[in-house]
């Protein structure tokens, strides 16, 4: 009874989840999947009714935002149209491009393709590549880092934020002396074929490394690839039609929130990560589905309008606002923004605006200098 005591009193003094001698035997209460399991249906079945232009275009704005997402979670803000380069050219759609592609938004793209179409086990060299194509030049902004290879550090790997000197610590993640170890046995259990649910391990799987927190930089993009990884190995769904990082962005306060409570519990209970990631994946498939009545809508629209003439100025303006779809461009059409889109005169912006309404591409609403436009449907 003593013994008992006194493990739980040792239990009782842990800081952070990882310092128990049951992790990483995680224990949660089982979630209700079915309308999660209803949902990658409901897009499985859309993909099967999809023509290959739908389903290109689809790949792409799923890709293209999942790519900002990652990266602008991490402060990293890339250029959309590099990006959208970047997987037209990678995944050979064949759709109109400005090739301004660079060897960030190539690397990038690269692993998230890789993640979701490479079924072969994942190991320790296959993340040490996916973390060299995140650093290629072996630094992260000013400071040099290890690259390609797990932390060896003495000093604490701390999560930290807020401004200097006054940082919150989040987390203090495992020695680095631990982490092969710890790896290992990461992979050991990631790539074992069991029954555990694909959906939960995927789940578990996200946490679990960000918990060990193996590399000097860029665990946050690498577990986030690790969840898409999980996921497409099952049949629930085209992985390339929906995004994680692109739902955690959005809900990314909530995320890291979440992080700061299940990171401390030593008892392994992460019942609450588990059931928050599940909203998070239904949210994810409900936004793939949006998606796709936005490019059905442009694919409607573009052909109805196949045979309408265009100059490059109005097809660069339909082509914003489309993008703005399944919503309405913020504010309509005006005068002034065309000619800061198009970097037009305003004789020539007003010609081009009225063209579109002769030729039924624009509806104008408002009168004077309230007036607007909007696409016609």
């Amino acid at each position: 009874m003593k013994t008992d005591q006194s493990a739980a009193s040792l239990e009782n003094e842990l800081k952070w989840i990882w310092e128990s001698s049951n992790f990483p035997n995680f224990t949660y209460d089982n979630v209700n999947l079915e309308s999660l399991t209803y949902k990658f249906g409901q897009l499985k079945m859309v993909e099967n009714f999809m023509n290959q232009s739908d389903s290109n275009e689809l790949q792409l704005e799923v890709l293209l935002d999942e790519a900002i997402a990652t990266s602008a979670i991490e402060g990293e803000i890339l250029q959309r149209s590099s990006v959208r380069s970047s997987i037209n050219k990678l995944l050979k759609l064949g759709l109109e491009d400005d090739y301004s592609y660079t060897a960030q938004s190539d690397n990038l793209i690269e692993i998230l393709i890789d993640t979701k179409t490479n079924k072969e086990p994942l190991t320790k060299k296959r993340l040490s590549a996916w973390h060299k194509a995140l650093f290629p030049t072996g630094s992260s902004g000013l400071r040099d880092i290890k690259v390609g290879t797990y932390r060896t550090n003495s000093e604490d790997m701390q999560i930290v934020s807020g401004p200097w000197e006054k940082e919150k610590i989040h987390f203090v993640a495992p020695p680095s002396k631990i982490v092969e170890k710890l790896m290992d046995d990461f992979l050991r259990w990631l790539n074992k074929k069991d029954e555990q649910n694909s959906i939960y391990k995927a789940i578990v799987a996200h946490l679990y490394f960000v918990l060990i927190h193996p590399f000097d930089d860029g665990n946050g993009r690498i577990a986030r690839a690790i969840t898409d990884y999980v996921l497409a190995q099952t049949n629930l769904a085209n992985a390339k039609f929906y995004s994680i990082s692109t739902i955690i962005y959005k809900n990314r306060k909530e995320y890291y929130d979440l992080l700061d409570c299940v990171c401390k519990q030593t008892n392994q209970d992460i019942t609450l990560w588990v059931e928050w990631f599940v909203k998070l994946l239904e949210i994810s498939i409900d936004e793939t589905l949006q998606k796709v009545e936005a490019v059905q809508t442009k694919a409607k629209f573009w052909d109805k309008h196949r045979d309408t003439q265009l100059n490059d100025r109005q097809k660069k303006v339909i082509l914003k606002m489309l993008s703005y779809l399944p919503g309405k461009f913020e504010g309509g059409m005006r005068v002034n923004k065309y000619m800061s889109l198009t970097k037009s005169q305003r004789l020539t912006a007003s010609r081009d605006i009225s063209d579109l309404v002769q030729k039924g591409i624009f509806e104008s609403f408002g009168k004077g200098r309230g007036v607007y436009y909007e696409l016609k449907e």
